[in-house]
């Protein structure tokens, strides 16, 4: 057994004399507890967290403590989160700024090729027809409901010949 895995078992041993218990920590080095002190009467242990690098509390944006994290702290999930789930969701996140960064660059580049073509037309001011390039004049599709009207409608008897009858026994 290592000393960093015996360290982090003498942290979460439960000893009746400890006041809070080590509960893991996550990729920032930020360490998470469980106390012995009951919350009012919900029954549910206090959970606290010492942040690596200590900030002034005005300065405080929760962007510190990961989102699994946070969802332990309030109590919204019961275990807490392990550093592979972390590292998943650091994975995932990742690959989600890199798709905004790629999709960002495609849109200005987009805005530089319908900028060329408003450029290019010509802005001959004399004449009454102007040609527009084919992305600029898009026109909305209409909608059914603006130019829909009911027709007439007459329900058609289930039964031949009976319209309204005794009810079918003669």
């Amino acid at each position: 057994m290592t000393l960093s895995r015996l360290a982090s078992a003498w942290k979460q041993a439960r000893f009746p004399w400890r006041s809070k218990f080590y509960v893991g920590s996550d990729l920032d080095g930020n360490e998470y507890y469980e106390t012995s002190r009951i919350l009012g009467n919900s029954g549910r242990p206090k959970r606290i967290v010492n942040l690596k690098q200590q900030i002034k509390f005005s300065d405080y944006t929760g962007d510190e403590i990961p989102v699994q994290w946070q969802s332990w702290l309030r109590h919204t999930r019961f275990d807490p989160p392990t550093i592979e789930e972390l590292k998943i969701a650091n994975q995932k996140r990742e690959i989600i700024i890199e798709r905004a960064k790629r999709l960002d660059q495609e849109w200005n580049e987009r805005k530089r090729q319908l900028q060329k073509q408003k450029e290019a037309i010509p802005q001959n001011t004399t004449s009454t027809t102007t040609i527009a390039p084919p992305l600029l004049d898009y026109q909305p599709p209409v909608a059914p409901s603006d130019t829909f009207e009911p027709e007439e409608w007459t329900p058609a008897s289930t039964r031949d010949g009976d319209r309204g009858g005794s009810g079918g026994n003669g």
